[in-house]
């Protein structure tokens, strides 16, 4: 008997706090006080509307190329000069690896031909 009051008072309590925080909405302004002068009571015909989104499309798409245009732009200019340094890096490493193939072949030849005198020598004797 002793729990059953304030075991209810808190369910009470509980039922009543979600009514506490209700909000009335907020009214949507009438007339033309937005900033496109738009009456919002009226219906406009579809055509209208279709040249309306059209224009619209048209305008998003050309300001989307402009920005991928100046921001490529941008791009490349700040990374020229990595871009060059990377380029003249690969073009060092491609000679060295010439020179390295050139001088493994003539290594490889000495090698050959001093083997093969050696190997004369001690067949002669």
């Amino acid at each position: 008997m002793r729990l059953k009051i304030p075991l209810l008072m808190i369910l009470f309590l509980l039922l009543l706090t979600p009514i506490s925080y209700a909000q009335t909405p907020p009214e949507s302004p009438g007339g033309q006080n937005n900033n496109y002068g738009i009456e919002l009571e009226q219906f406009y015909p579809g055509t209208l509307l279709l040249e309306l989104m059209t224009i619209a499309e048209a305008e998003i798409d050309a300001a989307v190329r402009e920005a991928y245009a100046e921001g490529y732009k941008a791009a490349s200019l700040r990374f020229i000069p990595e871009i060059t340094m990377l380029n003249m890096t690969i073009e060092t490493f491609k000679i060295d690896r010439r020179k390295h193939w050139r001088n493994i072949f003539i290594t490889g030849g000495l090698s050959f031909l001093g083997g093969m005198a050696v190997g004369v020598i001690i067949a002669g004797r």
